[in-house]
């Protein structure tokens, strides 16, 4: 029985043998094929080295390394304030250091300015004293006409506005220019007084009277009743200027041509035109020649007409839409003299 037993062991013992001879190495190549995987995996995840440093680049500094490396004494900073970081809500108050202002140049840097209100101020002060005195001399030639004006006329300085009749009343048509309406006299519908003085409120035509002097004048037009009057053509003014008027005035250019002025006693500075020298002869007698020459530093111009129309269409794009209805005039333009001298005026008229 011993020696079957031991037969039936080793049979059964070759018999697993040779079902997997290689059945021992199972193991051992599981493990084998997971340590390959594992060294793959590190291959993969190897870092790379460090670039080497050249002279000219420095090598990259690391801030945990430094922090590792060094250490921070306090002995280090004895003495100094270390500010701590403020936070995120608090608000940055500014301080300002108030230091004395320098006053050195400041006037300097505005002479423009400067300039420019010098000069609105003396432009101001300019008007105000012209305006003054153009109403100071046109109320002193009225009011030393007036009598004179109130013997010849019923009406003096009507407003030609109000509804009742009013008088001694001197209209304001702009800073220079002022009118005395007059009316009530016998052959005589009424007269227009026009006191045309030098812009004396302005500076800049201030400033061109000292290159083209100029002076205050008056013009005096009476408005005569249509049965009135003959057929006159008369004007009578400095030789510079007939020409011109000649041609502006259409009733001078129509029907005027210049006569002599020889054969009358007039000045050489004179000029007349008129529509026949009989009318010429008529109307300047010898006391009224004399007049102008005796006056003739206030005398400008004389212009009778019976069919006075105005002055012609100067621009060339106006197109006369009606003509101008004749009417019969006599107009009178003097210089205004200096002060004391308005006598020599009122001699005149």
């Amino acid at each position: 029985l011993d020696v079957l037993y031991l037969l039936l062991l080793v049979g059964a013992t070759l018999s697993s043998q040779s079902e997997d001879p290689f059945a021992e190495f199972d193991t051992d190549e599981t493990v084998l094929a997971e340590q390959d995987d594992y060294d793959v995996i590190e291959s993969e995840v190897v870092e790379e080295p460090p670039p080497e440093t050249t002279n000219n680049q420095e090598a990259p500094y690391d801030d945990a390394d430094a922090s590792d490396d060094v250490t921070i004494e306090d002995e280090d900073f004895e003495g100094v304030e270390v500010n701590e970081k403020p936070s995120a809500g608090a608000k940055k108050e500014l301080n300002i250091i108030k230091g004395p202002i320098n006053m050195k140049g400041q006037w300097e840097d505005y002479y423009l300015e400067i300039i420019g209100l010098i000069g609105v101020f003396v432009y101001a002060l300019n008007f105000y004293t012209g305006k003054a005195i153009n109403n100071r001399l046109a109320n002193a030639w009225f009011d030393h006409h007036k009598k004179m004006l109130s013997e010849a006329f019923c009406i003096v300085g009507d407003d030609g506005v109000s509804k009742e009749l009013s008088e001694g009343v001197l209209v304001k048509e702009s800073e220079n220019r002022f009118v005395v309406w007059c009316t009530g006299r016998a052959g005589c519908e009424g007269i227009k007084i026009e006191i045309k003085l030098l812009r004396r409120q302005d500076l800049i035509s201030l400033i061109s009277q000292l290159f083209k002097p100029q002076s205050d004048t008056i013009t005096i037009t009476a408005y005569l009743a249509p049965d009135d009057m003959d057929s006159v053509v008369l004007a009578i003014m400095p030789r510079k200027g007939l020409k011109r008027l000649q041609q502006e005035v259409q009733d001078l250019a129509h029907f005027a041509t210049e006569r002599k002025i020889e054969s009358y006693d007039l000045p050489s500075s004179l000029g007349i035109l008129t529509e026949f020298s009989e009318v010429a002869n008529e109307f300047l007698t010898t006391p009224v020649c004399r007049t102008i020459t005796e006056n003739i530093d206030v005398f400008d111009s004389i212009h009778f007409s019976d069919y006075y129309t105005g002055f012609k269409i100067s621009q060339e794009g106006q197109v006369e839409t009606e003509r101008p209805k004749p009417t019969k005039r006599l107009i009178f333009n003097f210089v205004i003299p200096g002060h004391g001298m308005l006598a020599r005026l009122a001699a005149c008229l």
